[in-house]
């Protein structure tokens, strides 16, 4: 599934962080996938500013991402709460639409990428929101907009 900075962001702070053992591993089998290396890092140039990431937009590329079975689920289920809890914010619309509404997800970069070239950013807020106001204690994704 290909992913930008922010969707990975996303989908990392609704991975459950509790569970029965076998929930857990897969969990953390899912952030390593989902997380960021080395060289992403320092391309992207990620850093974290109080309560919210940053990074360089304009370097950021969708990335392949595997998301198994079990993890497409729990992602699922934890949209689908978001949502009925009336919690569910406009960032994760696109992600609520392929893993709850099952809508297709661009599937390499070519489809992934807008007529005019430029890579899609299609979860965008229209102002940095705090991590309390996104997600309550857990690190918000929010890019640079420059």
């Amino acid at each position: 599934m290909l992913l930008n900075v922010k969707q990975r962001l996303l989908l990392l702070n609704i991975l459950p962080d509790e569970g029965n053992y076998d929930t857990l591993k897969i969990v953390r089998d899912q952030q390593n996938l989902l997380s960021f290396n080395e060289e992403e890092l320092k391309r992207l140039k990620i850093r974290r500013e109080g309560e919210m990431y940053q990074w360089d937009e304009a370097a950021d590329e969708p990335v392949d991402i595997s998301i198994g079975e079990m993890s497409f689920n729990m992602i699922k289920m934890a949209l689908r709460r978001l949502n009925e809890e009336g919690k569910l914010q406009m960032e994760f619309l696109p992600l609520y639409e392929h893993f709850v509404e099952g809508e297709d997800w661009p599937s390499d970069v070519a489809e992934a990428t807008s007529e005019n070239g430029d890579q899609p950013t299609p979860i965008k807020d229209p102002e940095p929101r705090t991590t309390q106001q996104v997600m309550g204690s857990r690190p918000s994704a929010e890019g640079d907009q420059s």
